[in-house]
């Protein structure tokens, strides 16, 4: 072994360490564990581009821990109606979907994420009802949908921004997740 090889090879290993430290640490991609018997609503990100950048999603929880339902900002074909995985046309709009069942979407969700509210079956239904209430009226504006999710002029408005907003109509306290969530801070309803 060359002492550039042991180099490189110390440099690759340092990296690999840093890169896998910083996409899976708790503080910025906690995991929510709702109290037993309660049903809950969590704040959820999909990991994207290697854990650097995220889709937000809120989910419901019965008090088994199985998923009742979940709410997603997705582009959206507007000649179709169908939505997308990611969206790149300019013609696409942002449409808030609501699954109820988890393979509709993305299965197996062991993603980051927090708990916005956990509590009985009643409390909880309530405030997920305020929430869909809410997603009628962002999917009357039409909001043009960024091409890939972002754009770099003025603000974005994509699946971060639905997520947030939807948590602002149940009143609830949501906070940062992940690195980088274009939208994230951006009400949809102001």
């Amino acid at each position: 072994f060359t002492p550039r090889f042991i180099k490189d090879l110390v440099l690759i290993f340092i990296f690999g360490i840093s890169f896998y430290a910083l996409t899976h640490n708790p503080f910025f991609y906690p995991r929510p564990y709702p109290t037993t018997g309660n049903w809950s609503i969590q704040f959820m990100q999909h990991p994207l581009l290697l854990g650097f950048a995220g889709h937000n999603y809120l989910l419901l929880r019965d008090a088994d821990g199985s998923i009742v339902s979940e709410l997603h900002g997705l582009a959206t074909d507007k000649k179709t109606g169908n939505w997308k995985y990611v969206g790149a046309d300019k013609t696409d709009v942002l449409q808030v979907w609501e699954f109820e069942e988890s393979t509709k979407y993305l299965a197996g969700k062991n993603f980051p994420g927090i708990i916005l509210s956990q509590g009985n079956q009643l409390a909880i239904e309530t405030l997920w009802k305020k929430a869909e209430e809410c997603k009628d009226r962002i999917n009357q504006k039409q909001i043009p949908y960024p091409p890939y999710g972002f754009t770099i002029r003025g603000e974005t408005e994509n699946s971060n921004s639905v997520a947030y907003t939807l948590a602002l109509c149940m009143q609830v306290d949501v906070r940062h997740l992940g690195l980088f969530t274009p939208g994230s801070q951006n009400n949809l309803l102001k």
